[in-house]
């Protein structure tokens, strides 16, 4: 009976506060679907003398082609595969997935050369499939997949490691944090045969995370999702200057992830697997982040690598959505903002708030020039802005998981492109 009325109890609160988050989810996907006639990415700013001078990799939400776009939002290639997300590599290739369509999880990676040839791919995580969903990285140094000067990244196609972010779907009998099935994000790492080398799962590590005694009855009696943390993010801390201080906790083997349904930021030792540095989830006063509000639904959180404006940073996509459980439930805010935070006091260094909104998706890019790319996923929009808040490029289409800036010399443009460019000249 007691396990009845708990779940009763919990089914009530479900309904009268969460319910919210799964009619809005149904709202956005609903407008992505009005929004697929269109294929193209208009530029609404351009201010030459201020941006990086580079071309633009937008991952969609539904699937399709991979384009990658001038500066004046001109098909410079296209890369008939899509991502989740599509990420560019020094050599011209890309990886990307076999799906024709957006999925939340992804059954095979590929690495695909810029003639469309297939590199490499792989789907052997668990029953013939990849279960890859939100994020990967690759070795070579760079921790974050986005250009970094003096960084290099591997593909796997020459011979490189893969950190993926994927699923492990648990059975009632396998886990005790959920009356149900448990949809639990794993990390983990192959190399370019495809063994598995390292996997981590968060299932192991819930007492970890702190979550309140409440919080942790929702997540035990909540009724409709499975997908219990739904972790969007996985990077490698990189080279660091806390590390280089005597701070162990940011070693640069360690690794980053954000849960945005659990409303934290966790960092992952690489030898013993657990957590040694947080953000959240508990934002209550005196807490770390209780002094800008805690960050809700976050995105794309990773620390800013050494080469960039801001190295040792944290930077994230706050999305501001409802997000927590239990008392650390929080009804979020109907605005969107760009975050860099010193990870060692939890100040906030520099805030983009401009009038960013998007319920889901969603990422931010630190620069060479110091500027931040963001990408403001449910509305379909791209932006650079200056350390000053000035927007000075922009450009607006389809609807985004994340988009990356890529140095020109890793793009091999089309002919049409290159006739066009010669056709202007």
């Amino acid at each position: 009976m007691d396990v009845l009325n708990h779940a009763g109890h919990a089914f009530a609160r479900y309904f009268s506060r969460h319910i919210s988050r799964y009619y809005l989810l149904v709202l956005s996907l609903l407008l992505l679907a009005s929004l697929t006639a269109c294929d193209k990415y208009e530029v609404t700013v351009y201010k030459p003398e201020k941006v990086w001078d580079s071309y633009t990799l937008p991952t969609g939400a539904l699937g399709g082609f991979s384009p990658i776009i001038d500066m004046e939002g001109n098909l410079v290639t296209r890369f008939r595969c899509n991502g989740f997300p599509a990420k560019l590599l020094p050599d011209g290739s890309v990886v990307c997935h076999s799906l024709k369509t957006g999925a939340l999880e992804v059954p095979e990676l590929r690495q695909v050369a810029a003639d469309g040839t297939i590199l490499w791919r792989f789907r052997n995580w668990s029953r013939n499939s990849a279960k890859q969903h939100h994020d990967f990285q690759f070795s070579g140094g760079n921790p974050v997949g986005y250009y970094v000067p003096g960084m290099d990244m591997i593909g796997p196609a020459d011979g490189g490691n893969m950190l993926v972010l994927g699923h492990y779907l648990n059975k009632m009998s396998m886990q005790d944090i959920r009356l149900g099935r448990l949809l639990d994000d794993v990390v983990y790492e192959i190399d370019a045969a495809g063994n598995v080398l390292w996997e981590w799962h968060a299932k192991d590590h819930i007492d970890e995370m702190g979550f309140s005694e409440a919080a942790l009855r929702d997540i035990r009696f909540e009724p409709l999702s499975s997908d219990w943390l739904h972790v969007n993010t996985v990077s490698y801390i990189g080279p660091n200057k806390w590390y280089e201080q005597g701070d162990s906790r940011f070693h640069p083997d360690n690794i980053i992830i954000s849960s945005p349904r659990a409303r934290w930021v966790a960092i992952i030792d690489r030898l013993s697997g657990h957590f040694v540095w947080r953000l959240g989830p508990d934002f209550s006063p005196g807490n770390p982040g209780s002094d800008f509000g805690g960050i809700n639904f976050p995105h794309h959180a990773h620390i800013i690598p050494q080469g960039l404006p801001g190295a040792g940073n944290l930077l994230v996509f706050d999305n501001g959505t409802f997000s927590g459980f239990g008392d650390q439930y929080t009804a979020g805010r109907l605005y969107s903002r760009v975050l860099e935070i010193n990870p060692i006091d939890a100040s906030v260094v520099w805030e983009y708030r401009g009038n960013l909104f998007s319920l889901n998706m969603s990422s931010a890019q630190r620069l060479p020039n110091g500027n931040t790319f963001i990408t403001e996923g449910l509305k379909g929009r791209m932006l650079e802005v200056t350390a000053e808040k000035e927007v000075v490029w922009e450009a607006r289409g389809l609807p985004l998981y994340r988009a990356y800036r890529v140095p020109k010399e890793w793009v091999k443009p089309s002919e049409e492109y290159l006739q066009q460019v010669q056709s202007v000249e």
